[in-house]
């Protein structure tokens, strides 16, 4: 059940994915669509929208209520006679850009640089707090990579801008990358794979017999009596016995 008026609910839900997404870190690929995964990550920083999912806006389009996207799956797909948001190419970008990574793929983007996963471009942003906002929608202590962004401009490598201070970026060399100084040892200790586990033993040849402890029995000297009966200790006559035996040596 909706917690908001359905029309007020929809107009809010239009303004973060399609009147103003670059304020939300949000962009739409050139075939219209978003993954629904990154349009619910923006929404969880406001606690009052924490409960939409994909059943509401389902329940929006059950009510009749015209939205500018509809889920489609796993994405969100803008609706018929919804234009897709403009992204020029960009004729000036900031001398510094910012950029999210986690803390795993450091070493990776210092040899190799920046290059967008699953989408076709990286959102880079002029503000670094919102860079750090989207970055912290996957992982909560990203590290924030700045990006000489004029200078990667004048080289040649293309920009587009997707709103205020958001712009979408296809590839970024590390030649045109400042990282920031961190402990030698996190990309290294991020980066380790598990230790490997400890071989486990070769089983015995067949046909062999492993001795145990609790298979030996011990050695009885010749002449000795056994001290058992039945595999019961013989403790017939107590201390009482024992101090005879000694006091008969004595004796003798």
């Amino acid at each position: 059940m909706l917690k908001h008026q359905p029309k007020t609910l929809a107009k809010t839900l239009s303004f973060i994915g399609y009147r103003s997404p670059a304020e939300f870190g949000l962009f739409w690929d050139p075939d219209g669509t978003m993954p629904w995964k990154e349009f619910y990550w923006a929404l969880q920083e406001d606690p009052g929208l924490r409960f939409v999912r994909e059943a509401t806006l389902k329940e929006l389009a059950l009510l009749g209520i015209d939205m500018p996207f509809v889920l489609d799956g796993r994405l969100l797909r803008l609706a018929p006679g919804a234009d897709l948001p403009s992204h020029p190419p960009a004729a000036e970008v900031p001398g510094r850009l910012y950029y999210g990574i986690k803390p795993n793929i450091l070493a990776r983007a210092q040899e190799f640089g920046l290059n967008p996963a699953g989408r076709g471009f990286l959102p880079v942003c002029a503000d670094r707090e919102l860079a750090v906002r989207i970055a912290r929608r996957r992982e909560p202590e990203p590290v924030v990579v700045e990006i000489l962004g004029r200078s990667a401009l004048e080289s040649g490598i293309p920009f587009l801008a997707a709103g205020p201070g958001l712009y979408l970026v296809g590839r970024i060399p590390p030649e045109f990358l400042i990282f920031p100084l961190v402990r030698t040892s996190v990309p290294e200790k991020s980066a380790r794979q598990k230790p490997a586990p400890a071989p486990k033993p070769a089983p015995p040849a067949p046909g062999t017999f492993v001795v145990r402890p609790q298979y030996v029995q011990p050695v009885q000297a010749p002449g000795e009596k056994s001290t058992t009966h039945g595999g019961k200790k013989d403790n017939k006559g107590g201390w009482k016995k024992g101090s005879r035996k000694e006091r008969h040596k004595r004796e003798i």
